[in-house]
């Protein structure tokens, strides 16, 4: 018997143990691979796509304070500015179910700037566009609420005190996010009594140069004015607003220590188990003439196939996951692009050795220090 059948042997001798260490870690993995993945994301900078080119601006000191609707003409007429919309987001609820259905006022052709991967006839697309009460919804509202074209939709919003009366005149597909309604930003203004003050304004940039420098001149524009404003990438404002939670990044961070500590109590159990109950077979080892340092070679090389099927498992879920998830867009607005990169991978591979080999290497040297004829007499 070769050492790599000696060593498959032993994995698979208590198979149920293995089978349960190998789905520990690999949960384990998959959940330090997904918060590690994430944080890279986080300190990404802007991607390729087009929706990097989107600024908000908003006001500098609270999001409750709107902005006046005249910003948008000055907003329009800076250099490197291809389309400017005011925005209102409407926490709307549908009938008597209270599910937050994401829902947004803006200009009607901003928006297929900003979310080109929408799918609709053109025939719809031009219906919304003509039409101040029409409404785009997603298909994942439209099959649930059984809405077919031309079907009064009524939306109720605690927060704004209105109810508007649309008339559905697009249903979009799409292959990343199919879970928003769109409406007339004109339509909503004239609902609340043509307050003329928008939430926000989204900006589209020309180029991926002019971004940094609209948003110092947008800010600058309006610095000392009644509201001043706080110009960002739409990145920055999601995870600006996921601030609000808490510290993020720190959260990740702890959250992965953690992942890691329970990984490690899990092998080292494992481990710790399996080399007090063949304490005698290692002492048969070493009388045959195996030395320590094989003895340990043996016992690691057990701990890895372990813990690497298990950082394999983890790695391949976590894979599926982003996978699924890869366009999703965070509060409608922000694509997620997590990627199973080769630095998380490394660091998936790292933690899998490092445990494997902290986990085995102490019991296992207390193990072949022992005395042989003591370690031959011991029966656990």
């Amino acid at each position: 018997m070769t050492r790599a059948q000696l060593v498959v042997k032993n994995v698979l001798r208590n198979g149920r143990r293995t089978l349960i260490t190998v789905a520990s870690v690999a949960v384990s993995i998959f959940l330090l691979v997904i918060f590690s993945a994430t944080s890279r994301y986080i300190d990404a900078p802007p991607g390729t796509d087009r929706f990097h080119l989107v600024l908000f601006v908003g006001p500098r000191t609270s999001l409750m304070v709107p902005l006046p609707l005249s910003y948008r003409e000055r907003i329009a007429r800076l250099p490197g500015v291809a389309a400017v919309t005011p925005v209102n987001w409407f926490d709307a609820r549908y009938g008597s179910d209270d599910t937050f259905l994401a829902s947004f006022a803006c200009e009607p052709e901003f928006i297929f700037t900003l979310f080109p991967e929408w799918r609709l006839p053109p025939e719809q697309r031009q219906a919304f566009v003509n039409e101040k009460v029409a409404l785009v919804a997603g298909r994942k509202w439209a099959d649930k609420y059984g809405w077919k074209l031309g079907d009064h939709v009524t939306l109720r919003s605690p927060s704004y005190h209105v109810a508007l009366d649309l008339i559905l005149r697009g249903i979009y597909t799409s292959s990343e996010d199919e879970t928003n309604l769109v409406f007339h930003w004109d339509y909503l203004n004239d609902a609340l009594g043509s307050p003329n003050k928008p939430g926000a304004f989204w900006i589209m940039a020309r180029t991926a140069d002019d971004v940094p420098r609209l948003m110092k001149d947008i800010d600058a524009l309006f610095r000392n004015a009644d509201v001043e404003t706080r110009t960002q990438t739409m990145k920055q404002f999601v995870l600006s607003f996921l601030a609000m939670l808490g510290n993020v990044k720190l959260i990740l961070l702890s959250v992965s220590a953690a992942v890691v500590f329970a990984i490690l109590l899990i092998v080292a159990n494992t481990m710790a188990m399996s080399i007090r109950e063949r304490t005698s077979e290692l002492a048969v080892l070493r009388a045959l003439g195996f030395r320590t340092r094989q003895v340990l070679g043996l016992l690691a090389a057990e701990s890895l196939a372990i813990s690497l099927s298990g950082a394999a498992l983890g790695c391949l879920a976590a894979w599926v996951l982003f996978t699924l998830i890869r366009g999703y867009r965070i509060g409608g607005m922000m694509p997620t692009f997590v990627q199973l990169d080769a630095p998380t991978l490394g660091l998936a591979l790292m933690v899998a050795v490092s445990i494997s080999l902290l986990s085995t290497l102490i019991p296992a040297y207390r193990a072949s220090r022992v005395n042989i004829a003591q370690a031959l007499r011991f029966v656990g």
